[in-house]
């Protein structure tokens, strides 16, 4: 996928990207094509900055990092924007008026935190709006008065696409607007183009595309939005082998976002049924991130864990770096199948889970 990097903006990488990265990129762009402002502050009176460019009829709402350890979709975002810096796609500026917030909680990701500097879930704060970045994007929802909200995250290493051994490298939701998960015109506009893109990138990462949970919860702004009868695409980033810092995921979901804007454009997406959507495999929590096998123990705790061990890789900030810990971990995907990495520790003997723990340590640094 080297040829789909060209506009890769190299300077931004790994998984810590706060403001101050995105400051840095936003002002090399070009003014002629896209108009800066502050939509907003957050908590901690950090600025949400807001883009608005094209001069199109069709009009296109997309915000990211609304979780601020989520910056996946954001790097994507910048290297989309960077692609049409270098005066590309007149097409889409001539159709789409888009409007972006790419960062919408400052203060998490300075942090790298889920949530905002108050300890609230944004994405928990759609009809309380007891937060000001809440109330940045619901006051930006309703001005710009989208025909279509695409909502960016990230999602955790533990899914699978489907039953099968096959990371959900990218996941897409077309969220549901009441208890009964009913699909109306709304809904299946954003569940067709939602087969559009899974279509294109079936040709680059096969079955590791997923269908993530259309449990309903007002609460949740894709919900909100589709509940207001705004066709809404939730996109989750995943986990692609050996890629935690999620370079390749990055560029797929680039290429998503281009050929999404391709297939409005060109209309292909009007070909599509529910049941091509129904098709797309539903995510399952069938990963975990390492398992350790083939030890010896006389310590019945770790006797009554089984043969293989769960290790999941906390994500910890240092010095504007993640760095990813191993820890022993049986909660977070409790009925795994698989693991990303394996460790054999060739029938060496362990005393305690504590001595596991700094054995995995050592080996995986």
């Amino acid at each position: 996928m080297n040829h789909f990097n060209q506009h890769k903006v190299t300077t931004i990488s790994g998984r810590y990207l706060s403001n101050i990265h995105l400051e840095s990129f936003l002002s090399k762009l070009n003014p002629e094509i896209f108009r800066q402002s502050i939509a907003g502050y957050s908590v901690q009176n950090r600025p949400i900055y807001r883009l608005d460019f094209g001069t199109g009829a069709f009009k296109i709402l997309l915000w990211s990092q609304m979780h601020g350890n989520e910056s996946t979709t954001t790097k994507a975002i910048i290297d989309l924007l960077n692609e049409l810096n270098n005066n590309n796609h007149s097409d889409w500026l001539s159709y789409f008026s888009f409007t972006f917030l790419p960062l919408l909680n400052p203060d998490g990701a300075e942090n790298y935190t889920r949530v905002n500097a108050n300890q609230v879930d944004l994405n928990r704060d759609s009809i309380n709006l007891s937060q000001p970045e809440s109330k940045v994007l619901r006051k930006v929802l309703e001005e710009s008065q989208p025909d279509l909200a695409l909502n960016m995250h990230d999602q955790r290493s533990i899914f699978s696409a489907g039953a099968e051994a096959n990371p959900a490298t990218i996941s897409f939701l077309a969220p549901s607007f009441n208890e009964k998960r009913a699909v109306n015109e709304v809904r299946l506009f954003a569940m067709k183009l939602i087969v559009a893109m899974q279509t294109e990138l079936n040709r680059h990462i096969p079955l590791q595309i997923g269908r993530f949970d259309d449990a309903f919860n007002i609460n949740c702004i894709g919900d909100y939005c589709t509940s207001q009868m705004i066709p809404t695409i939730l996109f989750e980033a995943g986990h692609f082998q050996n890629d935690y810092h999620r370079e390749i995921t990055r560029t797929i979901v680039l290429l998503s976002l281009k050929h999404l804007f391709n297939s409005l454009i060109s209309k292909n997406y009007t070909s599509f049924k529910l049941d091509d959507y129904l098709k797309i495999p539903e995510n399952e929590k069938n990963f975990v991130d390492l398992v350790v096998e083939n030890f010896s123990t006389c310590n019945e705790e770790l006797l009554k864990k089984g043969k293989k061990i769960p290790f999941q890789f906390k994500e910890v900030l240092n010095v504007n770096k993640i760095e990813f810990i191993p820890e022993y971990d049986e909660k977070t995907a409790p009925n795994f199948k698989f693991a990303h990495k394996t460790l054999n520790l060739n029938s060496l003997k362990i005393e305690s889970i504590k001595e596991l723990q700094e054995i995995v340590e050592k080996t995986t640094k």
